[in-house]
């Protein structure tokens, strides 16, 4: 099954998505910062990176662009993962170049779907 990389600052929703998408027989990769994250996404074969938008370090925002940046990562699949939840954010967040939104608190049934169509 897909990896995917959990980049979450919170320690409780990083280890609820851990253990939902393990339990669902996904590989996890976690981490709790943006540069971390990087490292891990050059470093594995990722299906998936599910990210907050505010982060310790660099932000979810400044992160997509690395990845977007990138010849070798470009067509990664990112998912924000945030409490940011006014329509503006939800724009703001799909038009920075993310390719799903997924908002907090989660709902399980919309993260499996989601993660599951984009991890093909």
């Amino acid at each position: 099954m897909a990896t995917i990389l959990i980049i979450e600052d919170d320690e409780k929703s990083r280890r609820l998505l851990s253990d939902v998408l393990a339990f669902h027989g996904y590989t996890i990769l976690q981490t709790d910062r943006g540069e971390e994250g990087m490292e891990l996404l050059n470093a594995s074969e990722v299906a998936v990176v599910l990210m907050d938008i505010q982060l310790p370090g660099i932000s979810g925002f400044e992160a997509l662009a690395l990845i977007r940046a990138s010849e070798a990562l470009c067509k990664t699949k990112v998912i924000a993962v945030t409490a940011s939840v006014m329509d503006t954010d939800r724009k703001r967040i799909l038009e920075a170049g993310f390719d799903g939104y997924v908002p907090k608190p989660v709902n399980l049934k919309e993260l499996l779907g989601t993660v599951g169509r984009m991890a093909g």
